[in-house]
């Protein structure tokens, strides 16, 4: 190409070269991977906040159903096994332990550790929030009645 006198342009004025083009590929595409990744940790941190609002959810429920239970002097045995049933098909690897605990914030799910002493009843859920199959995750909802 020439210019209006006649000679050819400098090399500086010819475009990108197919060097620098790839360069800002590799740079696009590393943000984009990055944004990728950022993505796929929000859904996880998403999924692991839908965990503990059902386990919370579950819990106030249990401690509703146990008040109702206690103050008219009814046993709750038959309510913590349908609870347990629904709160295993909703949490997964879900486990429960309902009890009268004066330490309600220790035990795992494969060892809840109620003491049966004092007056707090204590309702313990634990589930699998990094999906290796073991429950480790514990929300606890204490109810003094």
């Amino acid at each position: 190409m020439e210019s209006s006198n006649g000679k050819a342009p400098p090399a500086s004025n010819a475009g990108a070269s197919l060097i620098e083009v790839l360069v800002a590929l590799s740079i696009l595409s590393l943000g984009l991977a990055g944004l990728s990744a950022m993505q796929l940790a929000t859904l996880e941190y998403l999924r692991s906040v839908v965990h503990q609002s059902r386990a919370s959810l579950h819990g106030g429920d249990m401690a509703e159903t146990l008040r109702g239970k206690i103050s008219n002097g009814e046993s709750a045995a038959d309510a913590v096994t349908q609870w347990r049933e629904a709160l295993d098909a909703d949490l997964p690897a879900g486990r429960a332990e309902v009890c009268v605990d004066s330490t309600p914030r220790d035990g795992a799910a494969d060892m809840p550790s109620c003491d049966g002493v004092g007056a707090v009843w204590a309702i313990k859920i634990w589930w699998d929030d990094d999906r290796d199959g073991h429950p480790e995750r514990m929300q606890l909802t204490v109810l003094r009645p």
